[in-house]
Order: C-alpha cells, then structure tokens, then sequence
C-alpha cells in the first residue's frame, strides 16, 4: 500500500533503519525516509536517504553517484545512524544534484533486473564494499 504523500522531515519517527543485509545482525544499514521536498507543489513521493553530513538525498540521484561515494549514505551500526539522526533539526536539507530523464530510465532498467527490495540491498551492499576494498 502507497504512503500518503508528505513532505521529508528530519524527524526520527519518520526513518527506517533499514539493513543492507536482512540476514547479517552486524551489515551496515541506510536511514530511508519516503517523501516529497518540503515546498514541492507536485509532492511527489520519493525515497531519500540520510547522509553522514545530514543533508538528504534522493535514491535515484545516489544511484547516478560512483560507488566510491555510496559510504555517504552507509553507516557501519545503529550508533552512528542515530547519532546522525540526532544532530538533524529544523526543515530537513536536500542534497541537490541534476537527474536526468536518462538516469531514471537507468534507475528504472536496473531495478526491474533484482529480484527485490531486499537483494536490491544487498547488490548495493556489494558495490560498496567492492568500492571501499573489502
């Protein structure tokens, strides 16, 4: 079932923790959060991530980003993500980058390709490790 459509806030309550890997108690894990820009007239819905820096970004403009960065949005435990998530305050900062109607038919062309959210996470997992050597 869809969520209704609300705006991104910096409030815990709103977050997931989610593991990159269900089946691994100590894989890293990502702060998603579904939502849509605060001010954004069309509000639409979109997944964003929690980076270590506190801004938020959007899951297909991560997914346009090298691998090499995807430890911007990956915390090693829970203590760092919910130390994170304790400095955020106030309206909720998005990091901006450009995405182009190709880096979403590319998003979308991958997606189709995982089996599910869940092996999606652990693709992602991966690339990272693979990206930070080891």
């Amino acid at each position: 079932m869809p969520t209704s459509p609300r705006p991104l806030t910096n409030d815990y309550r709103d977050c997931k923790l989610i593991r990159l890997d269900a089946n691994d108690t100590k894989s890293p894990l990502i702060v998603a959060q579904e939502g849509y820009p605060p001010g954004d007239i069309t509000c639409r819905m979109r997944m964003f991530y929690l980076q270590h820096d506190g801004l938020w970004i959007d899951e297909i403009a991560r997914s346009t980003l090298p691998d090499s960065e995807a430890g911007d949005v990956v915390f090693e435990n829970s203590v760092e993500a919910l130390q994170a998530l304790s400095a955020l305050a106030g309206r909720p900062l998005i990091r901006d980058l450009p995405v182009k109607d190709s880096d979403v038919q590319a998003y979308i062309a991958r997606m189709k390709t995982v089996s599910s959210p869940e092996a999606a996470l652990r693709e992602f997992l991966a690339r990272y490790r693979s990206a930070k050597g080891r």
